[in-house]
């Protein structure tokens, strides 16, 4: 019975470790963004601000100050923001829940390289970066997050 076992368990094996190592994603990152995405949506916080700071090769922005009330994001710098602003002007701003969306979609592309840190207590990313492409040099986003304070 035990020899039926290992003759199924290690091609099954072989099979994972084959697909982890073809793939240039590290399982060990994919498991660092489930669990802080676990601890984050186990919070269940939906009130919130945040300080962020986006940079890239694009139109220099400041960092913002964004009040997050029920999952969305209705004043930036104490003032209320509308739709049309935040796809014109704030179009960089994000919600953490938008922020771990970018995150996946990011890490499904296979980019070049990329580093996240999270926040040990609220799982929320604190540092995204990513460069999509090695042989191109303006392609490059990140963003900061500090100053959280629930609501």
């Amino acid at each position: 019975m035990q020899q039926l076992i290992m003759k199924k368990f290690i091609p099954i094996l072989f099979i994972s470790l084959l697909f982890y190592s073809c793939n240039s994603i590290d399982p060990i990152e994919l498991n660092e963004f489930q669990i802080n995405l676990n601890k984050w949506e186990s919070k269940n916080i939906n009130s919130y601000t945040i300080t962020l700071k986006m940079s890239c090769f694009c139109i220099p922005t400041d960092p913002i100050d964004i009040k997050v009330e029920n999952n969305q994001i209705t004043e930036i710098n104490s003032a209320p923001v509308t739709s049309e602003q935040l796809n014109n002007e704030y179009w960089y701003a994000k919600t953490i829940d938008e922020l771990f969306i970018f995150i996946d979609e990011n890490i499904k592309e296979e980019p070049f390289q990329q580093v996240l840190e999270f926040n040990e207590t609220y799982g929320f990313p604190e540092y995204i970066y990513f460069n999509r492409e090695e042989m191109l040099v303006d392609e490059e986003i990140g963003y900061t997050i500090s100053s959280f304070n629930i609501d």
